[in-house]
């Protein structure tokens, strides 16, 4: 007698949920398997049963399946039907689906799964088969369920239809807006605008007619029309970079009616396989669409979807590249070091466009991300060392600008300079040609002294700007490390047995609070210098004042400070940029920190209040903490850049606050101390009025 190995079904767990953790990701498996199947339509139904369950159906019109390809493929998981050169038989498609393990943890998210599908032909015959997730859960190995396919009525016509039911809970809302997204990104919707052809197309039989894939849900049709709408045309400028099969590279930087500014070949050789890189950058201000067809807040919700760098293979796109959250090719991060004519994932639109015929990038077993390889990694430094050409290219072309405003600066200076010692020769008289010139010399000097003190401060925050850049790139950098203990902790858990998980876990939820709470820290400087965040427009004082408490609260938590935020002024909006509110907000933050870790004052709750309020004539916001008050240095000087009672400080906290509240048209006053226990600041600023906007 011989034996077999046989598998509990947890393993079905394991394999699906825990290695495809997200849904629509275990969805878009789905989708891909049509695609595979030559499909040229795909729909995602999303059902609610009842209040409890809802149902999910997607449904093509490919090839479908017979008896056979359902035994010896569909249920075997982790079998590849797909040959490392196989193409689709129909529209020669590279194949982009996997093992069946995305495909397992989409059967799984409800219950019960029913598949139904015809292959269409002569000989066409259609089957059914029922999967009750039930019975595996009772069972002790998955060998013991019995599988039966039926055959049922044929209709002629070809598809596969999978109905997963019975799901536990209702898909949330992000969920089924990020699939709507993912599922209208798939297919590459940007590909009319490049001129290359995709390599999906049949050198011998049909044509591919292309691929579309549609979620069948009200949120769907409003999304579909914000992503599928493009404003490419609105771009500023596009940088291309194209690396050819025979190692040629050349990168272009075109303007928005796609005319080639600047060409170079590249001399350094890359290892990488062909492929073409387009990004179009936007300037998003509204000077700069006052003369253009589609509107600022257009184009700046259209980016908000689509915005990033994306690859598509073959037509398909792979996820996470261009998500959400996801810059792979460091745009963010380069802004951050350089922000001299650099593009971000808000203000451009990416695609990288390869063939992957020779099967030189592998994906990752989740389906998410590539293994990075040589050739991948040969592939992000080619694509980055074209931005790195194009900002140098632009860099240099605004200082030639510059250079040539400047001489014709002078020019005019003198010019006027001349046109002046004529207006005087001819118009005032020598007795009284003394006294003028003495008024207007007086006037030059002030002036110049007024242009020195300018400097002063351009210098001094041109300083801190630097440190908040730095700061920028240090958390960026601290963010990767962080991810990665994320990750080992969830793969140690995995390797401890179970009967010691709870007292493994009591050690790394420590770990966990440890890195979550320099998660929330790295945040910070992130959130402050985001460009969206600068612009100068209509601001909600509240608004921000309450995102600025949510972004703090893990810190303030740390240490163990309670945050009060009452922001009840019936009116708070004003003309200025949130990045100016946050900053005053963050130093008075940072010196009640500051003043608690000196002990000024030993209290049993630290505490800081935040408050609003709206007279009719200004709009009011009031910062207090119980920190025991300002201390050691007289009043007025705390506004003064560098003057600080704290040995570990630098002294322009209060500085910022000052000329801060003074850009936003406000002023700002403090108390020494008052029953709340501690400093108070006051800023009065005044409120944008329905007629000024």
């Amino acid at each position: 007698m011989t034996d077999h190995l046989r598998f509990s079904p947890d393993i079905l767990q394991r394999l699906g949920e825990e290695l495809v953790p997200d849904v629509d990701q275990g969805i878009i498996e789905l989708v891909k398997n049509a695609y595979d199947a030559d499909a040229t339509e795909c729909v995602v139904s999303i059902l609610s049963e009842s209040d409890m369950h809802s149902e999910v159906i997607v449904t093509d019109n490919g090839h479908g399946m017979t008896k056979e390809n359902i035994r010896e493929g569909w249920l075997v998981i982790g079998k590849s039907s797909k040959s490392e050169t196989e193409v689709t038989t129909k529209f020669r498609r590279v194949p982009v689906g996997d093992k069946g393990l995305g495909r397992l943890a989409a059967l799984r998210l409800g219950r019960r799964v029913e598949l139904t599908t015809e292959t269409g032909d002569q000989a066409s015959k259609r089957f059914k088969l029922l999967m009750d997730w039930d019975e595996f859960s009772s069972a002790d190995v998955v060998e013991e369920v019995d599988l039966d396919i039926q055959e049922v009525r044929s209709t002629g016509s070809a598809g596969t239809e999978i109905r997963i039911s019975r799901i536990p809970k209702k898909l949330a809302r992000g969920v089924v807006t990020k699939l709507a997204r993912n599922l209208l990104l798939l297919s590459d919707p940007f590909r009319s605008i490049g001129e290359e052809t995709s390599s999906a197309d049949a050198q011998n039989g049909l044509r591919d007619p292309g691929f579309k894939a549609s979620l069948a849900t009200d949120e769907f049709k409003d999304l579909e029309q914000k992503v599928s709408q493009a404003y490419f045309s609105e771009a500023e400028y596009r940088i291309q970079c194209q690396h050819n099969e025979d190692g040629t590279v050349f990168f272009r930087l075109l303007d928005w009616k796609g005319s080639t500014l600047s060409e170079k070949q590249s001399e350094t050789r890359y290892s990488a396989f062909p492929f073409l890189f387009d990004l179009w950058v936007f300037v998003l201000d509204r000077r700069s669409f006052s003369n253009r067809t589609a509107s600022f807040g257009e184009v700046r919700e259209w980016l908000s979807h689509v915005g990033g760098v994306h690859i598509y293979e073959d037509g398909i796109r792979v996820p996470p590249y261009g998500s959400p959250g996801d810059d792979w090719l460091e745009l963010n991060l380069k802004r951050a070091r350089s922000p001299e004519q650099r593009p971000s994932t808000n203000t451009a639109i990416g695609r990288v466009h390869f063939s992957n015929v020779e099967r030189r990038m592998t994906q990752k077993t989740d389906r998410v991300g590539y293994i990075e390889n040589e050739a991948f990694l040969e592939m992000k430094r080619c694509c980055s060392d074209a931005l790195d050409w194009a900002a140098t290219y632009l860099v240099r072309q605004r200082d030639e600008r510059k250079q040539a405003e400047q001489a014709e600066l002078e020019l005019k200076t003198e010019k006027a300079d001349t046109k002046l010692n004529k207006v005087l020769a001819e118009s005032v008289s020598v007795v009284d040609r003394g006294k003028v010139e003495k008024a207007i010399d007086l006037v030059l000097k002030e002036r110049g002294a007024e242009a020195k003190a300018i400097r002063e401060d351009l210098q001094l925050y041109r300083s801190l700007a630097t440190a908040g850049m730095t700061a920028t790139v240090v958390a960026h950098e601290i963010g990767r490390p962080l991810n990665l203990i994320d990750r080992t902790l969830k793969a140690l858990m995995r390797l401890i047995p179970a009967e010691k998980h709870k007292d493994a876990e009591k050690r790394v939820n420590r770990i966990g609070t440890a890195t979550h709470r320099v998660q929330s820290f790295v945040k910070i400087p992130m959130s402050l210098l985001s460009k969206r965040k600068r612009r100068t427009e209509r601001v909600s004082v509240n608004d921000t004042i309450d995102g600025f408490a949510r972004l703090l609260l893990p810190v303030l938590e740390d240490y163990k400070i309670k945050p009060i935020v009452e922001t009840k002024a019936s009116y708070s909006d004003i003309r200025g940029s949130a990045s100016l509110v946050e900053g005053v907000l963050l130093n008075l933050t940072l010196n009640s920190i500051s003043a608690f870790n000196r002990g000024i004052e030993d209290v049993d709750q630290r505490r800081i209040s935040i408050s609003t309020s709206y007279s009719g004539e200004s709009i009011e916001v009031v910062f207090q903490d119980n920190a025991g008050g300002i201390q050691g240095i007289d009043l007025p000087d705390i506004w003064l850049p560098g003057t600080t009672t704290d040995p570990n400080g630098t002294g322009f906290g209060l500085t910022i606050v000052r000329d801060s509240i003074k850009d936003l048209g406000g002023t700002v006053a403090a108390i020494e101390r008052t029953d709340f226990g501690g400093a108070k600041f006051i800023a009065t600023l005044p409120p944008l009025r329905e007629l000024d906007t």
